[in-house]
Protein backbone atom coordinates (compact mmCIF):
# COMPACT_ATOMS: atom_id res chain seq x y z
CA UNK A 1 0.00 0.00 0.00
CA UNK A 2 1.34 3.95 -0.64
CA UNK A 3 2.55 5.27 2.55
CA UNK A 4 1.69 8.95 0.87
CA UNK A 5 -1.02 10.40 -1.24
CA UNK A 6 0.64 9.90 -4.33
CA UNK A 7 -1.47 7.47 -7.09
CA UNK A 8 0.13 3.94 -7.93
CA UNK A 9 1.78 2.24 -10.89
CA UNK A 10 -1.19 -0.27 -12.36
CA UNK A 11 1.32 -2.91 -12.80
CA UNK A 12 2.57 -2.78 -9.12
CA UNK A 13 0.29 -1.71 -6.82
CA UNK A 14 2.65 -1.32 -4.16
CA UNK A 15 5.41 1.35 -5.52
CA UNK A 16 3.92 4.72 -6.56
CA UNK A 17 5.27 6.34 -9.64
CA UNK A 18 5.21 9.86 -9.57
CA UNK A 19 5.54 10.99 -12.72
CA UNK A 20 2.19 9.28 -13.29
CA UNK A 21 0.20 10.88 -10.41
CA UNK A 22 -1.89 13.18 -12.85
CA UNK A 23 -2.23 10.94 -15.92
CA UNK A 24 -3.25 7.99 -13.73
CA UNK A 25 -5.57 10.12 -11.82
CA UNK A 26 -7.54 10.70 -14.87
CA UNK A 27 -7.61 8.11 -16.56
CA UNK A 28 -9.06 5.80 -13.41
CA UNK A 29 -11.23 7.68 -12.08
CA UNK A 30 -12.58 9.02 -15.48
CA UNK A 31 -13.36 5.51 -16.49
CA UNK A 32 -10.91 6.42 -19.68
CA UNK A 33 -7.88 3.83 -18.81
CA UNK A 34 -6.89 2.18 -21.54
CA UNK A 35 -4.50 -0.89 -20.80
CA UNK A 36 -1.09 -1.54 -22.66
CA UNK A 37 -2.32 -5.05 -23.06
CA UNK A 38 -5.08 -6.56 -25.07
CA UNK A 39 -4.73 -9.74 -23.59
CA UNK A 40 -5.17 -10.82 -20.53
CA UNK A 41 -3.64 -13.91 -18.36
CA UNK A 42 -6.46 -16.67 -18.27
CA UNK A 43 -7.25 -18.58 -15.26
CA UNK A 44 -9.08 -21.80 -15.34
CA UNK A 45 -12.69 -21.73 -13.67
CA UNK A 46 -14.41 -25.56 -14.07
CA UNK A 47 -14.37 -25.90 -17.70
CA UNK A 48 -14.01 -22.71 -18.89
CA UNK A 49 -11.09 -19.98 -18.92
CA UNK A 50 -11.79 -16.65 -17.62
CA UNK A 51 -9.25 -13.10 -17.18
CA UNK A 52 -9.97 -9.73 -16.53
CA UNK A 53 -11.63 -7.52 -19.50
CA UNK A 54 -10.65 -4.36 -20.15
CA UNK A 55 -14.19 -3.11 -20.12
CA UNK A 56 -14.66 -3.19 -16.61
CA UNK A 57 -13.14 0.11 -16.44
CA UNK A 58 -16.22 2.36 -17.80
CA UNK A 59 -18.24 -0.03 -15.45
CA UNK A 60 -16.69 0.55 -12.18
CA UNK A 61 -14.37 4.06 -12.41
CA UNK A 62 -12.09 2.65 -9.11
CA UNK A 63 -11.82 -0.07 -10.68
CA UNK A 64 -7.39 -0.57 -11.22
CA UNK A 65 -5.41 -3.85 -12.77
CA UNK A 66 -1.76 -5.38 -11.61
CA UNK A 67 -0.57 -6.71 -14.85
CA UNK A 68 2.53 -8.34 -12.46
CA UNK A 69 0.11 -10.04 -9.77
CA UNK A 70 -2.80 -10.65 -12.39
CA UNK A 71 -4.96 -9.07 -9.70
CA UNK A 72 -8.13 -6.26 -9.22
CA UNK A 73 -8.02 -3.41 -6.74
CA UNK A 74 -10.23 -0.73 -5.80
CA UNK A 75 -7.96 2.56 -6.06
CA UNK A 76 -10.15 4.65 -3.44
CA UNK A 77 -9.92 1.68 -0.77
CA UNK A 78 -6.29 1.14 -1.05
CA UNK A 79 -5.55 4.90 -0.89
CA UNK A 80 -7.94 6.54 1.89
CA UNK A 81 -9.41 3.03 3.35
CA UNK A 82 -7.81 4.21 6.85
CA UNK A 83 -9.77 7.97 6.99
CA UNK A 84 -10.73 9.17 9.11
CA UNK A 85 -10.75 5.78 10.79
CA UNK A 86 -14.17 5.11 9.89
CA UNK A 87 -13.54 1.79 8.25
CA UNK A 88 -12.23 -0.11 11.01
CA UNK A 89 -13.57 -3.55 10.93
CA UNK A 90 -15.31 -2.68 7.77
CA UNK A 91 -12.07 -3.25 5.07
CA UNK A 92 -12.84 -5.40 2.30
CA UNK A 93 -8.86 -6.90 2.22
CA UNK A 94 -9.49 -8.27 -1.22
CA UNK A 95 -9.90 -4.93 -2.75
CA UNK A 96 -7.30 -3.32 -0.96
CA UNK A 97 -4.21 -5.62 -0.22
CA UNK A 98 -4.72 -8.87 -1.46
CA UNK A 99 -6.09 -8.38 -4.79
CA UNK A 100 -9.15 -9.82 -6.56
CA UNK A 101 -9.10 -12.45 -9.11
CA UNK A 102 -12.11 -14.62 -8.87
CA UNK A 103 -13.03 -13.20 -12.85
CA UNK A 104 -16.27 -15.33 -12.53
CA UNK A 105 -17.93 -13.68 -10.15
CA UNK A 106 -16.23 -10.39 -11.15
CA UNK A 107 -19.10 -8.46 -12.13
CA UNK A 108 -21.17 -9.35 -8.71
CA UNK A 109 -18.77 -9.08 -6.56
CA UNK A 110 -17.54 -5.29 -8.06
CA UNK A 111 -21.29 -4.56 -7.61
CA UNK A 112 -20.98 -5.79 -4.17
CA UNK A 113 -17.82 -4.03 -2.96
CA UNK A 114 -19.29 -0.52 -5.04
CA UNK A 115 -22.04 -0.57 -2.33
CA UNK A 116 -20.52 -1.21 1.30
CA UNK A 117 -19.59 1.17 3.87
CA UNK A 118 -15.97 0.84 3.60
CA UNK A 119 -16.07 1.61 -0.09
CA UNK A 120 -18.35 4.74 0.26
CA UNK A 121 -16.45 5.87 2.98
CA UNK A 122 -13.29 6.01 1.28
CA UNK A 123 -14.92 7.38 -1.74
CA UNK A 124 -16.24 10.30 0.76
CA UNK A 125 -12.14 10.52 1.94
CA UNK A 126 -11.68 10.95 -1.85
CA UNK A 127 -13.86 13.45 -2.39
CA UNK A 128 -12.88 15.28 0.17
CA UNK A 129 -9.15 15.18 -0.44
CA UNK A 130 -9.69 15.59 -4.18
CA UNK A 131 -11.25 19.38 -2.81
CA UNK A 132 -8.78 20.02 -0.52
CA UNK A 133 -10.61 20.27 2.55
CA UNK A 134 -8.58 20.00 5.83
CA UNK A 135 -8.86 17.09 8.15
CA UNK A 136 -10.55 19.59 11.16
CA UNK A 137 -13.01 21.37 8.14
CA UNK A 138 -14.23 17.22 7.54
CA UNK A 139 -14.60 16.31 10.97
CA UNK A 140 -16.39 19.50 12.03
CA UNK A 141 -18.94 18.89 9.09
CA UNK A 142 -19.19 14.95 9.68
CA UNK A 143 -20.07 16.35 13.47
CA UNK A 144 -22.53 18.58 12.54
CA UNK A 145 -24.23 16.50 9.80
CA UNK A 146 -23.91 13.66 13.03
CA UNK A 147 -25.70 16.61 15.77
CA UNK A 148 -28.67 17.60 12.23
CA UNK A 149 -29.57 13.79 12.27
CA UNK A 150 -29.80 13.48 16.30
CA UNK A 151 -31.60 16.72 16.49
CA UNK A 152 -34.25 15.14 14.08
CA UNK A 153 -34.70 12.60 15.52
CA UNK A 154 -34.93 14.38 18.39
CA UNK A 155 -37.47 16.69 17.41
CA UNK A 156 -39.60 13.25 16.18
CA UNK A 157 -39.53 11.68 19.40
CA UNK A 158 -40.89 15.04 20.87
CA UNK A 159 -43.96 15.07 18.86
CA UNK A 160 -44.65 11.50 19.78
CA UNK A 161 -44.56 11.85 23.06
CA UNK A 162 -46.73 14.74 22.66
CA UNK A 163 -49.27 12.77 20.76
CA UNK A 164 -49.02 10.49 24.04
CA UNK A 165 -49.23 13.03 26.68
CA UNK A 166 -52.61 14.49 24.47
CA UNK A 167 -54.17 10.66 24.24
CA UNK A 168 -53.31 10.09 28.14
CA UNK A 169 -55.27 13.44 28.88
CA UNK A 170 -57.94 12.56 26.82
CA UNK A 171 -58.42 8.97 28.43
CA UNK A 172 -58.09 10.06 32.06
CA UNK A 173 -60.59 13.15 31.51
CA UNK A 174 -63.09 10.36 30.00
CA UNK A 175 -62.37 8.01 32.28
CA UNK A 176 -61.38 5.07 28.87
CA UNK A 177 -58.72 2.51 29.48
CA UNK A 178 -55.18 2.38 28.56
CA UNK A 179 -55.22 -0.70 26.92
CA UNK A 180 -57.85 -1.93 23.64
CA UNK A 181 -58.64 -4.42 21.23
CA UNK A 182 -56.44 -3.21 18.88
CA UNK A 183 -52.62 -2.68 19.39
CA UNK A 184 -50.93 -3.23 15.96
CA UNK A 185 -47.51 -1.52 14.88
CA UNK A 186 -47.63 1.54 13.00
CA UNK A 187 -45.28 3.56 11.16
CA UNK A 188 -45.20 6.50 13.20
CA UNK A 189 -44.04 4.80 16.24
CA UNK A 190 -40.11 4.40 16.75
CA UNK A 191 -39.78 0.32 16.14
CA UNK A 192 -38.35 0.14 19.32
CA UNK A 193 -40.25 2.18 21.78
CA UNK A 194 -44.65 1.23 21.32
CA UNK A 195 -45.43 2.69 24.44
CA UNK A 196 -47.86 -0.40 25.49
CA UNK A 197 -46.19 -1.80 28.54
CA UNK A 198 -48.21 -0.63 31.85
CA UNK A 199 -44.92 0.36 33.66
CA UNK A 200 -44.33 2.95 30.68
CA UNK A 201 -47.73 4.30 30.60
CA UNK A 202 -47.66 4.59 34.56
CA UNK A 203 -44.32 6.13 34.49
CA UNK A 204 -46.14 8.40 31.88
CA UNK A 205 -48.98 9.25 34.24
CA UNK A 206 -46.34 9.59 36.94
CA UNK A 207 -44.52 12.37 34.91
CA UNK A 208 -47.83 14.07 33.61
CA UNK A 209 -48.75 14.48 37.46
CA UNK A 210 -45.07 15.77 38.80
CA UNK A 211 -45.51 18.54 36.20
CA UNK A 212 -48.85 19.54 37.17
CA UNK A 213 -47.82 19.36 40.50
CA UNK A 214 -44.54 22.09 39.62
CA UNK A 215 -47.45 24.05 37.70
CA UNK A 216 -49.37 24.02 40.79
CA UNK A 217 -46.62 24.26 42.97
CA UNK A 218 -45.46 27.86 41.26
CA UNK A 219 -48.68 29.07 40.92
CA UNK A 220 -49.24 29.01 44.69
CA UNK A 221 -45.34 29.70 45.78
CA UNK A 222 -45.71 32.37 49.14
CA UNK A 223 -49.78 32.69 48.48
CA UNK A 224 -52.24 32.91 50.60
CA UNK A 225 -54.53 29.75 49.79
CA UNK A 226 -57.96 28.57 51.40
CA UNK A 227 -57.92 24.46 51.82
CA UNK A 228 -60.98 23.16 50.94
CA UNK A 229 -61.52 19.20 51.44
CA UNK A 230 -64.09 16.44 51.80
CA UNK A 231 -64.46 12.31 51.81
CA UNK A 232 -66.19 9.71 50.63
CA UNK A 233 -65.98 6.17 50.07
CA UNK A 234 -65.37 5.17 46.54
CA UNK A 235 -66.97 1.85 44.54
CA UNK A 236 -64.23 -0.36 46.44
CA UNK A 237 -65.03 0.31 49.51
CA UNK A 238 -62.67 3.14 50.15
CA UNK A 239 -62.32 6.14 52.12
CA UNK A 240 -61.05 9.08 49.54
CA UNK A 241 -60.32 12.57 50.55
CA UNK A 242 -60.46 15.32 47.84
CA UNK A 243 -58.82 17.95 48.54
CA UNK A 244 -58.08 21.64 46.82
CA UNK A 245 -57.00 24.76 47.32
CA UNK A 246 -58.10 28.38 46.39
CA UNK A 247 -56.05 31.64 46.01
CA UNK A 248 -55.94 34.73 44.14
CA UNK A 249 -54.54 34.55 40.92
CA UNK A 250 -52.93 38.33 40.28
CA UNK A 251 -52.78 37.64 36.49
CA UNK A 252 -56.81 36.47 35.92
CA UNK A 253 -57.21 39.21 39.00
CA UNK A 254 -59.75 36.57 40.50
CA UNK A 255 -59.73 33.60 42.86
CA UNK A 256 -58.80 30.47 41.78
CA UNK A 257 -59.93 27.02 42.41
CA UNK A 258 -57.07 24.09 42.00
CA UNK A 259 -57.71 20.26 42.53
CA UNK A 260 -55.04 19.05 43.90
CA UNK A 261 -55.26 15.20 44.50
CA UNK A 262 -57.11 12.60 46.30
CA UNK A 263 -55.90 10.98 49.91
CA UNK A 264 -57.31 7.88 50.82
CA UNK A 265 -58.19 7.41 54.45
CA UNK A 266 -57.19 4.68 56.89
CA UNK A 267 -59.75 6.51 59.48
CA UNK A 268 -62.08 9.29 59.15
CA UNK A 269 -61.10 10.21 63.29
CA UNK A 270 -59.73 13.70 63.25
CA UNK A 271 -56.38 13.02 63.89
CA UNK A 272 -56.01 10.69 60.62
CA UNK A 273 -57.79 13.15 58.46
CA UNK A 274 -55.54 16.15 59.67
CA UNK A 275 -52.08 14.34 59.11
CA UNK A 276 -53.23 13.01 56.23
CA UNK A 277 -54.38 16.33 54.91
CA UNK A 278 -51.12 18.19 56.24
CA UNK A 279 -49.17 15.69 54.17
CA UNK A 280 -51.27 16.21 51.24
CA UNK A 281 -50.51 19.90 51.07
CA UNK A 282 -46.94 19.39 51.72
CA UNK A 283 -46.59 18.27 48.56
CA UNK A 284 -46.64 21.37 47.31
CA UNK A 285 -44.97 23.08 49.64
CA UNK A 286 -48.15 24.74 51.33
CA UNK A 287 -47.42 24.97 55.43
CA UNK A 288 -50.70 25.70 57.82
CA UNK A 289 -49.22 29.60 58.45
CA UNK A 290 -50.16 30.40 54.74
CA UNK A 291 -53.53 28.99 55.66
CA UNK A 292 -56.12 31.49 55.96
CA UNK A 293 -59.49 29.26 56.18
CA UNK A 294 -60.59 25.94 55.71
CA UNK A 295 -63.76 24.72 54.43
CA UNK A 296 -65.68 21.66 55.17
CA UNK A 297 -68.64 20.16 56.04
CA UNK A 298 -70.80 20.10 58.51
CA UNK A 299 -69.52 17.02 60.15
CA UNK A 300 -68.23 16.61 63.51
CA UNK A 301 -65.20 15.38 62.94
CA UNK A 302 -64.39 18.09 60.42
CA UNK A 303 -66.17 21.48 62.31
CA UNK A 304 -66.65 20.39 66.14
CA UNK A 305 -64.85 23.19 67.96
CA UNK A 306 -63.08 20.85 69.94
CA UNK A 307 -60.86 18.03 68.40
CA UNK A 308 -61.75 18.62 64.98
CA UNK A 309 -59.50 19.10 61.69
CA UNK A 310 -60.23 22.62 62.27
CA UNK A 311 -59.37 22.92 66.00
CA UNK A 312 -56.43 21.27 65.05
CA UNK A 313 -55.76 24.10 62.21
CA UNK A 314 -56.41 26.51 64.98
CA UNK A 315 -53.85 25.49 66.99
CA UNK A 316 -51.18 25.79 64.67
CA UNK A 317 -52.66 29.17 62.79
CA UNK A 318 -55.14 30.81 65.12
CA UNK A 319 -56.05 33.69 62.28
CA UNK A 320 -57.19 30.55 60.26
CA UNK A 321 -61.11 30.69 59.75
CA UNK A 322 -63.28 27.99 59.28
CA UNK A 323 -65.79 28.47 56.16
CA UNK A 324 -68.75 25.91 55.96
CA UNK A 325 -69.54 24.61 52.37
CA UNK A 326 -72.43 26.57 50.93
CA UNK A 327 -73.51 23.35 49.04
CA UNK A 328 -73.69 21.37 52.34
CA UNK A 329 -75.43 24.13 54.15
CA UNK A 330 -78.00 23.43 50.98
CA UNK A 331 -78.31 20.25 51.95
CA UNK A 332 -78.96 20.24 55.55
CA UNK A 333 -81.69 23.17 55.12
CA UNK A 334 -83.09 20.75 52.74
CA UNK A 335 -82.80 17.88 55.18
CA UNK A 336 -84.34 19.91 58.16
CA UNK A 337 -87.35 21.56 56.18
CA UNK A 338 -88.08 18.84 53.82
CA UNK A 339 -86.90 15.15 55.36
CA UNK A 340 -88.16 15.31 58.91
CA UNK A 341 -90.88 18.00 59.67
CA UNK A 342 -93.15 17.18 56.55
CA UNK A 343 -94.41 13.84 56.90
CA UNK A 344 -96.54 13.86 53.67
CA UNK A 345 -92.70 14.98 51.72
CA UNK A 346 -91.34 12.74 54.46
CA UNK A 347 -93.37 9.70 52.90
CA UNK A 348 -93.46 10.43 49.26
CA UNK A 349 -89.48 10.32 49.69
CA UNK A 350 -89.71 6.94 51.37
CA UNK A 351 -91.71 5.38 48.69
CA UNK A 352 -89.83 6.72 45.69
CA UNK A 353 -86.80 4.57 47.34
CA UNK A 354 -88.97 1.54 47.88
CA UNK A 355 -89.80 1.66 44.44
CA UNK A 356 -85.94 2.11 43.38
CA UNK A 357 -85.04 -0.96 45.18
CA UNK A 358 -88.11 -2.78 44.51
CA UNK A 359 -87.86 -2.70 40.62
CA UNK A 360 -84.20 -2.52 40.43
CA UNK A 361 -82.87 -4.75 43.06
CA UNK A 362 -83.93 -7.64 41.11
CA UNK A 363 -83.07 -8.66 37.39
CA UNK A 364 -86.31 -10.31 36.68
CA UNK A 365 -88.78 -7.05 37.93
CA UNK A 366 -86.36 -4.96 36.27
CA UNK A 367 -86.59 -6.90 32.96
CA UNK A 368 -90.40 -6.67 33.22
CA UNK A 369 -90.15 -2.89 33.60
CA UNK A 370 -88.13 -2.56 30.55
CA UNK A 371 -90.34 -3.82 28.42
CA UNK A 372 -93.07 -1.96 29.30
CA UNK A 373 -91.34 0.90 28.75
CA UNK A 374 -90.16 -0.40 25.49
CA UNK A 375 -93.49 -0.58 24.59
CA UNK A 376 -94.64 2.39 26.21
CA UNK A 377 -91.91 4.39 24.46
CA UNK A 378 -90.96 6.55 27.79
CA UNK A 379 -88.42 8.73 27.46
CA UNK A 380 -86.44 7.23 30.57
CA UNK A 381 -85.43 4.14 30.73
CA UNK A 382 -84.14 3.84 34.15
CA UNK A 383 -85.22 4.70 37.86
CA UNK A 384 -82.87 6.42 39.62
CA UNK A 385 -81.90 5.93 44.13
CA UNK A 386 -81.78 9.26 46.34
CA UNK A 387 -78.62 10.47 48.09
CA UNK A 388 -78.54 10.67 51.68
CA UNK A 389 -76.26 13.76 51.23
CA UNK A 390 -76.76 15.35 47.85
CA UNK A 391 -80.09 16.30 47.91
CA UNK A 392 -79.43 17.15 43.81
CA UNK A 393 -79.45 14.17 43.45
CA UNK A 394 -83.17 13.85 44.37
CA UNK A 395 -84.59 15.80 41.39
CA UNK A 396 -83.32 12.97 39.12
CA UNK A 397 -84.87 10.23 41.26
CA UNK A 398 -88.26 12.24 41.27
CA UNK A 399 -88.07 13.15 37.51
CA UNK A 400 -87.76 9.40 36.58
CA UNK A 401 -90.51 8.37 38.78
CA UNK A 402 -93.14 11.42 36.97
CA UNK A 403 -91.78 10.26 33.92
CA UNK A 404 -92.17 6.48 33.90
CA UNK A 405 -94.89 6.92 36.38
CA UNK A 406 -97.88 4.99 34.30
CA UNK A 407 -94.65 2.17 33.41
CA UNK A 408 -94.16 1.65 37.12
CA UNK A 409 -97.31 1.26 37.58
CA UNK A 410 -98.33 -1.45 34.74
CA UNK A 411 -95.02 -3.00 36.07
CA UNK A 412 -96.37 -3.81 39.60
CA UNK A 413 -99.44 -4.91 38.16
CA UNK A 414 -98.02 -7.25 36.29
CA UNK A 415 -95.29 -8.12 38.98
CA UNK A 416 -98.62 -8.71 41.68
CA UNK A 417 -100.08 -11.20 38.94
CA UNK A 418 -97.58 -13.31 38.05
CA UNK A 419 -94.91 -13.53 40.96
CA UNK A 420 -95.27 -16.95 43.12
CA UNK A 421 -94.11 -15.47 46.24
CA UNK A 422 -96.49 -13.63 48.38
CA UNK A 423 -94.18 -11.33 50.16
CA UNK A 424 -93.14 -9.64 46.02
CA UNK A 425 -96.77 -9.78 45.59
CA UNK A 426 -97.69 -7.90 49.14
CA UNK A 427 -94.95 -5.25 47.85
CA UNK A 428 -95.92 -4.73 45.18
CA UNK A 429 -99.57 -3.85 46.22
CA UNK A 430 -98.66 -1.78 48.57
CA UNK A 431 -96.53 0.09 46.67
CA UNK A 432 -99.50 0.71 44.24
CA UNK A 433 -101.91 1.73 46.83
CA UNK A 434 -99.31 4.26 47.43
CA UNK A 435 -98.59 5.81 44.34
CA UNK A 436 -102.54 5.95 43.87
CA UNK A 437 -102.87 7.91 47.25
CA UNK A 438 -104.01 11.57 46.86
CA UNK A 439 -100.53 13.06 48.61
CA UNK A 440 -98.29 11.08 46.84
CA UNK A 441 -99.25 12.10 43.33
CA UNK A 442 -99.58 15.62 45.12
CA UNK A 443 -96.37 15.40 47.03
CA UNK A 444 -94.62 14.31 43.06
CA UNK A 445 -95.99 17.53 41.38
CA UNK A 446 -95.38 19.93 43.94
CA UNK A 447 -91.40 19.13 44.59
CA UNK A 448 -90.39 18.48 40.65
CA UNK A 449 -90.53 22.35 40.03
CA UNK A 450 -88.39 22.74 43.48
CA UNK A 451 -86.17 20.11 43.74
CA UNK A 452 -84.96 21.43 39.35
CA UNK A 453 -84.22 25.06 41.18
CA UNK A 454 -82.13 22.93 44.02
CA UNK A 455 -80.65 21.21 41.06
CA UNK A 456 -79.76 24.16 39.34
CA UNK A 457 -78.23 26.06 42.88
CA UNK A 458 -76.47 23.10 43.73
CA UNK A 459 -74.59 23.22 40.51
CA UNK A 460 -73.69 26.49 40.68
CA UNK A 461 -72.70 26.57 44.19
CA UNK A 462 -70.15 23.88 43.22
CA UNK A 463 -68.41 25.73 40.13
CA UNK A 464 -64.74 26.46 40.65
CA UNK A 465 -64.88 29.69 39.75
CA UNK A 466 -67.85 31.11 41.97
CA UNK A 467 -67.03 33.74 44.41
CA UNK A 468 -68.86 34.62 47.55
CA UNK A 469 -71.25 37.58 46.55
CA UNK A 470 -72.46 35.11 43.61
CA UNK A 471 -73.10 32.16 46.37
CA UNK A 472 -74.71 34.35 48.29
CA UNK A 473 -76.91 36.18 45.70
CA UNK A 474 -77.74 32.76 44.16
CA UNK A 475 -79.29 31.40 47.33
CA UNK A 476 -81.39 34.41 48.00
CA UNK A 477 -82.42 33.87 44.53
CA UNK A 478 -83.64 30.62 45.44
CA UNK A 479 -85.31 31.61 48.63
CA UNK A 480 -87.32 34.19 46.53
CA UNK A 481 -88.52 31.43 44.02
CA UNK A 482 -89.29 29.00 46.90
CA UNK A 483 -91.29 31.82 48.98
CA UNK A 484 -93.19 33.10 45.63
CA UNK A 485 -94.43 29.31 45.31
CA UNK A 486 -95.11 29.01 49.29
CA UNK A 487 -97.34 32.37 48.79
CA UNK A 488 -98.75 32.12 45.16
CA UNK A 489 -102.49 30.36 46.28
CA UNK A 490 -102.97 30.12 42.49
CA UNK A 491 -100.55 27.92 41.85
CA UNK A 492 -101.80 25.58 44.37
CA UNK A 493 -105.14 25.53 43.53
CA UNK A 494 -103.95 24.66 39.82
CA UNK A 495 -102.13 21.63 41.19
CA UNK A 496 -104.88 20.34 43.63
CA UNK A 497 -107.14 20.34 40.52
CA UNK A 498 -104.88 18.55 38.84
CA UNK A 499 -104.19 16.14 41.16
CA UNK A 500 -108.07 15.06 41.24
CA UNK A 501 -108.30 14.83 37.50
CA UNK A 502 -105.41 12.41 37.11
CA UNK A 503 -106.80 9.18 36.12
CA UNK A 504 -104.56 6.96 38.36
CA UNK A 505 -106.29 9.07 41.35
CA UNK A 506 -109.81 8.27 40.04
CA UNK A 507 -109.09 5.21 39.67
Amino acid sequence: MCTNNSLCDPDDPVNPIPSLQLERKERILKGAFQPKLKMYPRTQFGNRARSFQSSWYDDFSWLEYSVKLDRAFCFVCRMFNTAPGLNAGQVDFAFSQKGFKNWSTSTTKFKKHQNSISHNFSMTAYHNFSNCKPIDVTLDESRLVSISEREKQRLHNRNIMHRLIDITLCLAKSGKPFRGHLEKSSDVWPQNAKYLSNHIQNDLLTSINNVMKRSIEKKINNRLVTIMADETSDVGHHEQMAVAVRYFDEDLCKPVEQFIGIQRLTAVDANTIFNSLTNKIAQLNINWTSVIAVCFDGASAMSGKFNSVQSKVKEINPSAMYVHCYGHCLNLVLVDSLGNKNRVVFDFFGCVQLIYSFIEGSPVRHAVFEKIVNETNSRLKTLKTLSTTRWACRAEAVTAVEKNFSSVIQCLEEISENTKYSEVRAKANGLICQMKNFNFIFALYMLKPILIQIQIVSAQLQAPNLNLLDAVSIVNALKKSISELRNDEDNYSKLYEKVLTEDCYKN
